[in-house]
């Protein structure tokens, strides 16, 4: 009794971590329209902006969440297909180009030597949206997007020029969602390094790696 409990409450939170997600969306997609229209005064547009920040950095947290949930009851969380990496990099800047534009932060893709990735593009997406989303508060007036080719792997690379990751950050074990620092709750970390390792290709493994050079440097090893 006591497991089908624990059951029926899974999917309760389950469920309602997928509405508020829902609702989310909606939020964010009313303030990015009223941003885009220009009718709000500048203070406004400002908040417009915060709010678009914050629901973006709560959005990717719940598509974690929800991805956990899936993980635990066994659902297949990635579906591979190929994909126009270029295409990618040119919807990444696109989405975000404006938020960050906000604070006098530059985003561009520099360079693209992958002509077709095999991954999960949604989830890769996500992952990546999230880190770009986590530079607007911590760069100071440059992101740069690159996709590169190395030891087989196809390599997604986010590097911003603020002070960079923290000590816990680059240390943490990868298994550990709990470490943090000023960059990040843990979590947003935690679910990119699964999303990394679910996509596996022979003996080879997908992986996260932080850096610091000197500013902050994310980038997803794909096989």
């Amino acid at each position: 009794m006591e497991q089908h409990d624990d059951e029926v409450f899974t999917d309760l939170v389950a469920s309602a971590v997928h509405d508020l997600k829902n609702s989310l969306a909606l939020v964010l997609n009313a303030a990015e329209r009223i941003t885009d229209l220009g009718a709000a005064p500048p203070a406004a547009q400002q908040a417009l902006l915060l709010l678009q920040y914050e629901a973006r950095r709560a959005n990717a947290d719940l598509m974690g969440l929800l991805g956990f949930f899936k993980l635990e009851r066994g659902s297949a969380l990635v579906r591979p297909a190929v994909v126009d990496c270029e295409d990618l990099l040119a919807e990444l800047v696109a989405y975000n180009t404006d938020l960050l534009a906000s604070r006098g932060i530059r985003l561009e893709a520099t360079e693209c030597r992958v002509e077709e990735g095999y991954f999960d593009r949604g989830l890769v997406a996500g992952v990546l949206n999230a880190v770009i989303n986590n530079a607007y508060r911590f760069a100071r007036s440059q992101v740069t997007l690159s996709c590169t080719l190395e030891e087989g792997y196809t390599v997604f690379r986010v590097l911003d020029d603020g002070e960079g990751y923290g000590p816990k950050m680059l240390s943490a074990a990868p298994q550990d969602p709990a470490e943090h620092s000023h960059r990040s709750t843990g979590l947003g970390l935690f679910f990119a390094r699964r999303v990394a390792e679910l996509h596996q290709h022979r003996d080879r493994i997908g992986q996260v790696v932080l850096s610091n050079r000197p500013g902050g440097c994310f980038e997803l090893w794909l096989p």
